[in-house]
């Protein structure tokens, strides 16, 4: 998480300190890409709850990782055929709430949490790790994890 964490080296013997270490810890993403996760996850999962946000967000960072499409957020998101969104305009419609202020928190919550790695949803007090999942539709042949209107592969 981003901000400033002290990590305190101890002796498991005798339990002195060696060192306290301040470290700052930086987002793994930026403005630009901010924007643009939160502005697809409105786009895909709005009305969704945020486990189902975030897995969205995660499926997208899962893609950028694979080396079965682009590389980039932009290049993934706007790959030919994979987001209605990027197609159907809303997707435009969303990144315009999104640079009036109007964006739904808990997208930018859920954008936040996929852009920096987490790959973990927490859905009716069941936890699933998500980096091996590459799909998501209302309706997914061979679906591994269902979060209200949306399956997940």
């Amino acid at each position: 998480k981003k901000g400033v964490t002290t990590i305190t080296l101890t002796s498991k013997k005798t339990g002195n300190v060696y060192a306290t270490i301040n470290v700052t810890v930086k987002n793994r993403y930026n403005k630009k890409q901010l924007r643009l996760m939160s502005a697809i996850i409105y786009a895909e999962a709005g009305a969704e709850c945020y486990a189902g946000k975030k897995a969205v967000g995660i499926v997208i960072m899962n893609r950028v990782r694979s080396s079965a499409y682009p590389n980039t957020l932009k290049g993934v998101i706007y790959d030919p055929g994979q987001f209605g969104p990027a197609r159907n305009g809303s997707l435009k419609k969303a990144l315009k709430l999104y640079d009036k202020g109007k964006m739904s928190k808990k997208c930018i919550k859920a954008a936040k949490a996929a852009l920096n790695g987490d790959t973990m949803v927490t859905y009716k007090k069941v936890t699933t790790d998500m980096s091996s999942y590459l799909f998501f539709s209302g309706y997914v042949s061979g679906k591994r994890l269902q979060i209200q209107g949306h399956q997940f592969k």
